[in-house]
């Protein structure tokens, strides 16, 4: 605990299922708070990709609650209890569905803080359901970027700006650092040659991710670099769109250089691979690929929508900007 500071009890919730961004950060704050002293359990799915992670790893406890819809009495039951037994101070949660049963079992234990993390860049829906749980369930919103707060109060104009607070997603850099050799083990293990220039996109395998903005970029790239190499590295929820994937490489004529990694659990290892890390987003509540990939060292080259340029800087000493849905631009960039 760091001295002359309480230490306190806390519950952070996530109920996903698989893992992006959100789970990256619950399991981060929740090991950080942990290991500063203070009494943190960490609340997710049986089974979820949370929970695999989390389990023996984390400094937090973990505890599983199946939390699915709205108002379920098993699931607001269970908050209550372990809410009591716990005797928490403060609940964070990631998800809308957890504000409507953990929020309201919160206010049921009495005596608890709770607050609702937004990583997305969107702001809420504007029902009545959302008012009212927020008026009366939610005492704060954490926001992890300033496009992240705008939105809110663009879209939302029930949220008061006075109950949003900035809180910028840590990165560990004793994690996330220059590391060469662990770099070469994985161009060694993909076949990458070692002049290779290594071209990498790191996340979920969404469409707002924009991987045909680089698919692209890079076709046009491959005749002036001969020894391209494109890096994939991710998971997608939808088999269908991994195979759309394929297809459009195999059509731009770059099937045989995109390397489809997967799901890794060793991020740091493929950012210290690449040359260069791209993420031309739609959008991000944070863009945690950037932020790591410059802490291992390694330039970035985002596009110019939501709070990239935020993370990355607009003064060109970590990457470079280009303009969404700009292969050419792109392609200029890198």
């Amino acid at each position: 605990m760091t001295e002359g500071r309480e230490s306190l009890r806390i519950v952070i919730s996530n109920s996903m299922m698989t893992w992006g961004g959100g789970e990256n950060w619950s399991l981060t704050a929740a090991s950080g708070l942990a290991e500063r002293g203070h009494d943190v359990v960490l609340v997710c799915r049986p089974g979820s990709e949370l929970e695999r992670r989390a389990s023996g790893c984390s400094p937090a406890r973990v505890r599983t609650i199946g939390i699915r819809g709205d108002l379920n009495p098993a699931v607001v039951a269970s908050g209550i209890g372990l809410f009591r037994r716990h005797r928490t101070q403060l609940a964070c949660c990631n998800l809308d569905r957890e504000v409507r049963t953990l929020g309201l079992a919160a206010r049921l234990a009495g005596g608890i803080v709770f607050v609702r993390r937004r990583g997305s860049d969107y702001g809420f829906k504007n029902s009545l359901r959302y008012r009212l749980t927020y008026r009366w369930l939610v005492d704060w919103v954490i926001v992890n970027s300033l496009s992240t707060r705008n939105s809110i109060l663009r879209k939302n104009s029930w949220i008061s700006a006075e109950r949003l607070r900035l809180v910028y997603n840590g990165i560990d850099t004793e994690r996330f650092r220059p590391d060469r050799p662990a770099g070469e083990a994985v161009r060694a293990n993909h076949a990458v040659p070692g002049d290779a220039l290594l071209v990498g996109i790191v996340g979920s395998l969404l469409p707002r991710k924009r991987h045909s903005v680089l698919f692209e970029a890079c076709a046009s790239l491959r005749s002036r670099w001969p020894s391209l190499r494109v890096a994939v590295v991710g998971s997608s929820p939808s088999p269908g769109h991994l195979s759309r994937l394929r297809r459009l490489a195999e059509t731009l004529g770059i099937g045989d250089i995109v390397i489809f990694a997967g799901q890794t659990g060793e991020p740091a290892a493929w950012y210290n691979a690449l040359d260069i890390l791209a993420m031309p987003s739609e959008n991000e509540g944070f863009g945690y690929a950037a932020a790591e990939a410059m802490a291992c060292g390694v330039p970035v080259v985002v596009s110019d929508a939501s709070s990239l340029p935020e993370v990355a800087g607009t003064d060109g000493s970590a990457g470079l900007i280009s303009r969404l849905d700009d292969p050419a631009g792109l392609k200029a960039c890198i």
